[in-house]
């Protein structure tokens, strides 16, 4: 089902919004550091707050200056009367007079303050007083990271649903009825329709041993119709578009009549396909109605969709085969995270990597921050952050447990869970604890990774994130976790390691792991493949549907895999860092910080202030040593 065009246009406009504001930040922020800024407190949750105010004030109000007073929040103001439309809520006085956008970030920075603990709005308080800003300042700062994300999600879902959908993927050739394969992976062979399969994106190839004379057909849909001349292939990176002759796009054909919304893109090659290959399809259309809002005037355009086939010869399963495509320069790679250990590191200790990339747009990597707490109760730990934020999505703790966290795009979000219950009655408020905040709880308490597992799995999350930990045994685990708003039981957060197997929860798309001794994430789900995937008034469909990392992630974690399976020898932090800075893993456009942690020897090693960052040096900070070395 189609959302409602009102419901839609609105959150198209949030969309419109963000995108426009965080382009234009590096317009207005102050002079960049040098490299990072590096914070050592001690002391109360409060004094070490008053410390991190005192020492940053400038930066503080630079940060959100640049990210909410100049940018965000008067265009938001701007979009008033559409959100309104739909929600009436914010039609109410208390919204006019430039208030509406204040007030829409800071009630949902309240929602998500009431899953802050007593000691986290203390050291609020105190960043606040020692900076001298208002509290109401720092705790958005501290909160908008997550209510931009659910938001964004529901916004990026629903331009799928307005934009042209592949529905469809056809094989035609007759020998497909009678080569005795299991060309679909559906257990039988031979069958009726077995050349035609439902577009399911995937990790992994969606058709097996094509044969090499097939002619490809695309069922493609719209309810505004598809524009034939905007439909685009691209075969193991060769574009087939308009006036190449084996390309033939026309409405789908009735009896007596064409459709007006269903349409099929027929490929007949010039040559065969290649024999025993691996032959990656990426698809794109745009409707057939212009739109003026938000301007300039356009069609809407469907996420470049790809899917994977092998043809005839190839001998492989569909498991075996994975998705990744190849880069088109529409996409860069999204955040990336993996851990090493045993024999695949020099020393046999482990290591944990990562490379955090959202939406920098030229400002926050100019206030990140490395911050050593030394609480006066409880071990130390080290995190990087930003300016006026008391949390970090990448850290380690004395006790030798370092974690790092991916937002993992999800409908499974408060947003949607508000939608859900009240609908037009509904308010844009998150809730749950900061993602951010997760990666500190389970730093400040946990001794090894099991027992940060348990900390992340317990917590109630305010979006999709995907954990990995790593301690100073060795021991490495990946936790997805996500709002959970149906309350299903078979949807709690998942928690695994390189031993575990594939189990029914991967639905047989590939593994997390090279082998024994490697362990990686990136921004989709594995284990939670199934996010969300319900009917209210609309179809709302599992992250892999419709979010536009899904794609280039899979991507990303093959290349990952590749040179970690690839590797001459064991690895060190050095080649660690060399692999961070691997082309086709980094995002050049929005890289906000990489990091390498150590955990048997407590160190963090951390490259910040530029972008990409994994151009600068990694620069070492070692923590105390507590409990066993």
């Amino acid at each position: 089902m189609r959302a409602c065009a009102p419901f839609a246009a609105f959150f198209a406009s949030v969309l419109a919004v963000a995108a426009c504001a965080l382009a234009i930040v590096a317009c207005n922020g102050a002079e960049p550091p040098a490299r990072f800024e590096v914070l050592r407190l001690s002391g109360t949750p409060r004094e070490r707050g008053l410390q991190h105010g005192r020492a940053l004030s400038s930066k503080i109000k630079s940060f959100y200056t640049t990210m909410l007073s100049t940018s965000l929040l008067p265009y938001l103001n701007r979009e008033q009367k559409t959100i309104a439309s739909v929600l009436s809520v914010y039609s109410s006085p208390e919204y006019a007079n430039g208030q509406f956008s204040v007030r829409l970030l800071r009630e949902s920075a309240r929602s998500l303050e009431g899953y802050l603990l007593p000691a986290e709005k203390e050291e609020l308080q105190g960043i606040a007083e020692g900076a001298g800003v208002p509290y109401d300042d720092v705790l958005v700062l501290n909160t908008f990271l997550d209510t931009t994300l659910a938001a964004r999600s529901i916004t990026y879902f629903l331009h799928s649903v307005q934009a042209p959908r592949l529905e469809r993927i056809e094989f035609v050739a007759p020998a497909l009825l009678t080569d005795a394969v299991d060309n679909d992976g559906d257990g039988k062979t031979d069958e009726a329709n077995e050349g035609a399969i439902d577009h399911a994106p995937s990790a992994t190839a969606a058709y097996l041993e094509v044969p090499v004379d097939a002619t490809l057909r695309l069922r493609l849909s719209d309810d505004d119709g598809i524009a034939p001349a905007s439909v685009r292939l691209r075969i193991n990176g060769v574009v087939v578009g308009a006036g190449d002759p084996g390309l033939h796009v026309a409405p789908l054909q009735y009896a007596t009549s064409a459709s007006t919304t269903v349409f099929i893109a027929e490929y007949k090659p010039g040559q065969p396909w290649p024999k025993a290959a691996v032959v990656s399809v990426a698809v794109q259309a745009s409707d057939a109605r212009v739109v003026a809002e938000p301007p300039p005037a356009h069609a809407r355009a469907m996420r470049v969709e790809q899917f994977t086939f092998t043809t005839a010869g190839a001998g492989k399963k569909l498991h075996e085969v994975e998705n990744r495509g190849l880069a088109d320069g529409t996409s860069q790679p999204p955040s990336l995270a993996f851990a090493l250990r045993g024999t695949a590191t020099a020393d046999g200790h482990a290591l944990l990597a990562h490379h955090f990339s959202l939406l920098d747009a030229g400002t926050s990597h100019k206030h990140a921050v490395v911050q050593f707490h030394t609480p006066k109760d409880g071990q130390p730990f080290a995190f990087v952050g930003w300016a006026g934020i008391a949390y970090g999505l990448s850290g380690i703790n004395a006790r030798g447990v370092a974690v790092s966290v991916n937002f993992s795009d999800t409908l499974n979000n408060p947003l949607v869970g508000e939608f859900l219950r009240e609908f037009n009655n509904a308010k844009l408020m998150s809730k749950g604890v900061p993602g951010g905040f997760c990666v500190r709880r389970a730093l400040e308490a946990a001794a090894h990774a099991d027992a940060a597992t348990e900390i992340l799995a317990a917590l109630p999350h305010s979006f999709g994130w995907n954990f990995l930990v790593a301690d100073a045994a060795g021991t490495l685990r990946a936790v997805e976790a996500h709002t959970n708003v149906l309350g299903d039981g078979a949807t709690k957060p998942a928690v695994f390691g390189p031993d575990f197997g594939l189990g029914p929860g991967f639905q047989g798309w590939p593994r997390a792991s090279t082998g024994p001794d490697d362990l990686r994430v990136g921004t989709y789900f594995r284990q939670r493949a199934d996010d969300l995937d319900v009917a209210f008034g609309w179809e709302l469909r599992p992250q892999r549907f419709w979010s536009s990392y899904f794609h280039p992630s899979v991507r990303a974690m093959a290349s990952l895999g590749d040179a970690i399976a690839g590797r001459k020898g064991p690895f060190h932090v050095a080649g660690v860092a060399a692999l961070l800075r691997t082309p086709a893993l980094v995002d050049r456009n929005d890289s906000m910080f990489a990091t390498i942690a150590e955990p048997k020897f407590r160190r963090l090693h951390v490259a910040a202030g530029s972008v990409p960052a994994t151009d600068g040096s990694f620069e070492a900070f070692t923590l105390p040593i507590e409990g066993p070395p």
